[in-house]
This record gives C-alpha cells, structure tokens and sequence, in this order.
C-alpha cells in the first residue's frame, strides 16, 4: 500500500504540470504573435526608411540647385556692386562660395562687385533670390553641393 504522501506528491506534480502546460501554451502563442509584429513593424520602419532616404535626397537636390527668383522680382531689381558685396559679406560668404551659391565663377563675382561687369539674366535670378536667403541657408546650400552632411556638432557651436 502507497503511503499518503507519495500520493500527494503524485497528484500535485501531475496538477502542476497541467497548469504548466496551460501557461507554456499562453505565452508561446503570446510570443508567436510578437514574433509576428515585430516583423510588421520592422517592414514599415524599412519601409521609412526608404521614404526617408528619397526625401533626403530630393531635398539635397534642391538645396544643391542654385536659387532662382521669378520674372517679376527680376525686372524690378536694382542690383549695385555695393549691393552684391553687402549681400555677400551678411551671409558670411568668401568670393568663391558665393560663386558656386550662384553657379557662376569667382572672377564674375569679383568683376561685379568691381562694377567692371553686371550680371547676366540667370545670374541676376539667383541674385536677386539669394537676397532672401539668411546665412544658415546659404550655408545648408553650399555643403548640399558639395555633398558633406551637415556636422551635427558644428550645427551646436552656432
């Protein structure tokens, strides 16, 4: 004859492995279904990504494009070598960063601003539209061009 206790213990591991088992089924579908969204949400964080990287590179585009102002804006512009230099010197620009701001040459800037020579119609648009440009803007277009990612350290020195 079985004692008591053997009994006992029998029937309590047998009960215990039941509730186990119960338990070990809740968190495997539990865990199955995690599985599940955490592959949904790392196809939309792809996804992102993605869109991430075609706006980013649409808006370098952008920025890379010397500005351009409308006809109406141009016509009535007055533009004097003073003007130019003045402009220039407010967004904190060397002769040569100017130039490639306006997609021209560095000597057409310097003749400009000697009053040798007055600009050409694109060049008077892209003048006439840097002027409302502030100096971080300018300084966004010009590493845009040149292809650099903006420093994020240099961006908390300013």
């Amino acid at each position: 004859m079985s004692d008591i206790g053997s009994v006992l213990r029998e029937e309590i591991q047998r009960l215990a492995r039941r509730v186990s088992r119960q338990a070990d089924r809740r968190l495997k579908r539990d865990v199955v279904r995690m599985k599940h969204q955490i592959a949904e949400l790392n196809r939309q964080v792809d996804a992102l990504r993605r869109d991430n990287a075609k706006l980013v590179a649409d808006f370098r585009e952008r920025l890379a494009a010397p500005p351009v102002a409308d006809a109406g804006q141009v016509e009535g512009a007055r533009l004097s070598p003073r003007l130019i230099r003045s402009r220039r010197k407010r967004l904190g620009l060397s002769r040569e960063a100017f130039a490639r701001l306006l997609g021209v040459s560095a000597g057409a800037v310097l003749a400009w601003e000697g009053g040798r020579s007055k600009p050409r119609a694109a060049a008077r648009a892209a003048l006439v539209a840097v002027r409302a440009l502030g100096r971080r803007e300018a300084h966004w277009r010009l590493e845009a061009m040149d292809g650099k990612p903006r420093r994020p350290e240099a961006a908390k020195a300013r």
